[in-house]
Order: structure tokens, then sequence, then C-alpha cells
């Protein structure tokens, strides 16, 4: 097993609470990590810190050779102007993305088999729907652009049990 990401001895602290202290972990190939404790206890924080997103006070963050990182957050970062093809599919033109199994299985899996030629569709606008069809394209849109290591920071809020 290849090791993607190590923290080695990770601080951060945050006014006067001791977020991180001293964390040494590793995610390894393969490995699937459930990351469990209590509200405000620094799960986003420790995850953050492996995404890039958050600099640490003490301690080293490797990540090994070309290591891509995806994180979905609990804060929407959509943009609510660009249309579901630009939140999840980005520049790909269509004769790649709809080439591609894994893209359409996504697609079909938290899209509903969105169709390009379908009214709405791929040209539907992010912004007015509801925090569970954001939440699926979020994450339809991490999982087309295929991260080595995928972060996922309470992935089920704001979706219905078939989301689920």
């Amino acid at each position: 097993m290849a090791n993607l990401v190590a923290l080695e001895r990770a601080s951060l602290v945050f006014g006067t609470t001791h977020v991180l202290d001293e964390v040494s972990t590793g995610v390894n190939t393969g490995q699937r990590i459930g990351v469990v404790g209590r509200n405000g206890g620094g799960k986003s924080t420790l995850m953050r810190v492996i995404a890039g997103q958050q600099v640490l006070d003490e301690g080293r963050v490797t990540r090994g050779g070309s290591v891509t990182v995806g994180m979905l957050s609990q804060v929407d970062l959509l943009d609510p102007t660009h249309t579901v093809h630009e939140a999840v599919l980005g520049d790909l033109p269509e004769h790649v993305w709809a080439g591609d199994a894994r893209v359409r299985d996504v697609l079909s899996g938290l899209l509903g088999g969105i169709d390009a030629r379908a009214v709405g569709g791929l040209d539907a606008v992010v912004g007015p729907m509801s925090g569970g069809e954001r939440r699926r394209l979020g994450l339809a849109a991490l999982l087309v652009a295929d991260p080595d290591v995928l972060l996922l920071d309470e992935p089920t809020n704001h979706l219905d049990v078939e989301g689920v």
C-alpha cells in the first residue's frame, strides 16, 4: 500500500482550543477511513488540513508525488450562476464524458440520469436548486474529478433516503 497523505505531529490552535494536538496519521491506497467524534472536536478541521485548505501551526502534511485530494465540505461552494453541466462536468466536452461509463454512472446515480438534451437537464441553473440537489451536484463533481483521496465531510447532510 502506497502512502497518499501523511500528517506528522500536526498541531492547530484556534484561540485557546487545541483542535489538533500533535496528530500523526496517514492515508494509504485503498483505505476507507471514518472519523468519528463529538461536535467541535476537529473532524472537519482535520479534513481541511489533509485537503490543503487549512495551514497547521506546527507539524507537517506530506502528499505523495502527484496525489490529488478532493473534499466535499459542509459548506456549499457551488456557484449559483453555473449550470449543472458547468458545476459537475466543467469544460469536459460531451464526447468525453458521454463516452466514459464511470461518469455516466455518476450522473445516473446522483443526478437521476440527467440527459443533456432534456428540458432543464444539464442546462439547469444551480441557484434555485434545493440543498439536497446542490449536495448531489457537489458530490457528483468530485466523483467525476476522481481524486486519489476523497474526503466527505458529513456527505449525507441535506440528502433524502434515495440520495444516501
